[in-house]
């Protein structure tokens, strides 16, 4: 049986992050989220296909126009490894027989603290009655307020919150309480960075580290000049694993900016092969791996930043090349 862990244990908010794709009629789903019976928010699917004009959810051969990732805030007295989550669409709306008109919601991963958990493991719960789980591909479909999608915590429980302690995840109040999407950063300020070509792997050996001092608690950092777009590119196909290729990169780019204490946009990506909701979560966690290992490798920042943007197709044809991260370094 999982226990309590106490407060003064964790030291740290959660986050719970959400794939959720939908399907608009008058106005987007929307839907409030809750862990170990405490609501945390609401949030719209502001991207659900437009029921009346571009048709159904199920229908659409490309569904990652549709989807959005969603990121809430457990506060640290509500975390507890065997909390369950729950989804629930709050404005269910339906046009009439014959019509194609309808709101509804799907659900197709939940994550709370990197854990991630996709459909294989979502079911569908009744609030005053059992029903059965429906499935249109990799997400479980949520009709009305009578049903909810649930995800029970993994075996061994959710991680606890340092692991995403240092990461700063993007927040933007919604509904009262602290809901906000992640939605990516798009195409205009990323696709510049591919007016800036990474250095050559070959120079990795003749860039100097020196500024990565094992106690950077201890070296005085100085104001930000640098305006810079880093792309990160070499990922693995189904992997956020930060290979020797991958953290040489990151080792360039720690001394690029030396001590100076900026503002930074970790933006993850993933290639458009395979499931939707892996490909989200894909996304979110290479930018967590990358924000982390900055972190833990003595850049300081003003303020920190990690999101994940799906799938794309905008860094060319290769799925080779869509896997990837881009840091955006402001003052």
């Amino acid at each position: 049986m999982l226990s309590v862990i106490s407060t003064s244990a964790l030291g740290a908010p959660s986050q719970l992050h959400l794939i959720v794709g939908g399907e608009a009629y008058d106005g987007p789903p929307r839907f409030e989220v809750s862990f170990d019976g405490k609501v945390l928010g609401e949030a719209a699917v502001e991207a659900a296909i437009d029921t009346g004009a571009a048709g159904r959810f199920a229908d659409a051969p490309d569904k990652s126009p549709y989807v959005q990732g969603f990121a809430f805030t457990i506060p640290e007295a509500l975390f507890q490894p065997g909390g369950e989550v729950r989804v629930r669409l709050v404005n269910e709306a339906y046009g009439g027989d014959g019509s194609n008109r309808d709101r509804n919601l799907f659900l197709a991963a939940v994550t709370v603290n990197g854990r991630a958990v996709t459909v294989s493991g979502l079911t569908t719960r009744g609030t005053s009655a059992d029903v059965d789980s429906e499935l249109v591909g990799e997400f479980l479909v949520l009709r009305d307020g009578n049903m909810e999608g649930v995800s029970r915590a993994p075996a061994g429980g959710w991680p606890l919150p340092e692991a995403l302690a240092d990461l700063a995840l993007e927040t933007a109040p919604a509904v009262a309480v602290a809901a906000d999407t992640v939605r990516a950063p798009k195409a205009p300020a990323v696709v510049a960075a591919v007016r800036r070509p990474d250095a050559p792997a070959a120079a990795t050996d003749t860039i100097e580290t020196a500024s990565l001092d094992p106690d950077p608690e201890a070296v005085p950092v100085s104001a930000c000049t640098r305006d810079e777009l880093y792309n990160v590119v070499g990922f693995n196909e189904n992997s956020n694993d930060l290979t020797p290729r991958l953290e040489a990169r990151l080792d360039q780019i720690i001394a690029d900016i030396g001590l100076q204490k900026c503002r930074v946009l970790v933006t993850g990506y993933s290639s458009r092969q395979g499931a939707h909701a892996t490909n989200a979560l894909f996304a979110i966690e290479r930018a967590q791996n990358v924000l982390g290992y900055l972190r833990a490798n003595g850049l300081s920042f003003e303020k920190a930043i990690a999101t994940g943007a799906g799938a794309t197709a905008q860094f060319g044809p290769s799925f080779s090349a869509n896997r990837r991260v881009v840091i955006t370094v402001t003052p």
